[in-house]
């Protein structure tokens, strides 16, 4: 019984430690655009998907199309869907990314893992529902976890990367427009 408990004990620990003590990295913000007819700053309904467990990032968007000159009317007939989807990530070495969980578990977090998180932000324009603009921003990060990447937690928050990406894209789209 005994045994039992400090294994539980033991796995409990690992993976509290593998959670809590989280680092990213963000890659570079890239944008694919299929445009059709020029767009100017109408008055436009603002529809957002994907966004159900973002809600404060979601607001920091419209904030900023709305700081931007972008007036939102839920009649108008012009509409701008801003899109969040998950991607699923791509491993170069598949084989060693898993013998590196493997490593990082039974190290005790000892060992960082590596996790790849991608998204895209897609502004998509469209007229009487005829798409005539839109574009595509892929986001991206690599996140560490274990004991030594407690160093760079505070300035490399996953959270706190994605939400700079987000607002980055958001910029360069306004550019845009």
């Amino acid at each position: 019984m005994n045994f039992n408990f400090k294994i539980q004990a033991l796995v409990h620990l690992v993976f509290i430690v593998h959670i809590l003590n989280c680092a990213a990295f963000p890659d570079t913000v890239t944008s694919k655009e299929r445009r059709f007819q020029s767009i100017g700053k109408e008055k436009v309904r603002i529809v957002f998907t994907g966004f159900y467990r973002y809600e404060q990032e979601k607001n920091e968007i419209a904030e900023i199309l709305l700081k931007e000159g972008i007036v939102e009317d839920p009649n108008s007939n012009f509409e701008l869907e801003v899109i969040l989807q998950k991607k699923e990530p791509t491993y170069r070495y598949l084989f060693i990314h898993r013998l590196n969980f493997i490593i990082t578990f039974l190290s005790g977090g000892f060992v960082p893992s590596h996790i790849r998180t991608e998204k895209t932000l897609t502004f998509r324009y469209s007229k009487l529902g005829l798409v005539e603009k839109e574009s595509v921003y892929d986001i991206g990060m690599d996140q560490w976890r274990g004991i030594p990447v407690v160093i760079f937690m505070i300035t490399h928050w996953p959270n706190k990367i994605y939400k700079e990406q987000l607002i980055e894209a958001t910029k360069l789209e306004i550019k845009e427009i």
